[in-house]
């Protein structure tokens, strides 16, 4: 029997293989029905439904888009089922046809569901390194 850490391991490295194989279910799979999640552009998204469609336009509007989030730590409170996870991710995709990387780190909330599964409550992404074509967030 895995432990929770194994799990959400597991369950993120799912993320990004379904994230590699353009696979929107999958995704939806793995978030709850109130995600939430801020991009490292500071766009945000709210809801499992609205994040598949997010993630079908990425998929759909450009072909190369890639991310991939790599935990560097997990911190668990199995009494209530949540858990932290800090992380680095890269990503990279086309834009105005010239390929653009940027990367960064990341913190994202999970809760076990009722049938002892983690899902991904709210994810919150923030660039660090980036190419000079990248476009940042819009001033608040």
């Amino acid at each position: 029997m895995l432990t929770s850490n194994e799990m959400i391991r597991e369950a993120r490295e799912r993320f990004n293989i379904a994230i590699e194989n353009k696979n929107v279910e999958i995704i939806r799979s793995l978030l709850a029905p109130s995600y939430h999640i801020v991009t490292g552009r500071s766009d945000q998204s709210h809801g499992q439904k609205e994040e598949a469609i997010r993630w079908s336009q990425v998929f759909e509007s450009d072909p190369t888009a890639i991310y991939r989030r790599t935990p560097r730590e997990i911190t668990i409170n199995e009494t209530w089922g949540i858990a932290e996870e800090l992380g680095n991710w890269q990503g990279s995709y086309t834009l105005n046809k010239k390929l653009v990387n940027s990367s960064g780190v990341y913190s994202a909330k999970w809760q076990k569901t009722k049938n002892g599964n983690w899902v991904l409550q709210a994810e919150v992404f923030t660039t660090i390194d980036f190419d000079e074509s990248c476009i940042p967030p819009e001033p608040i």
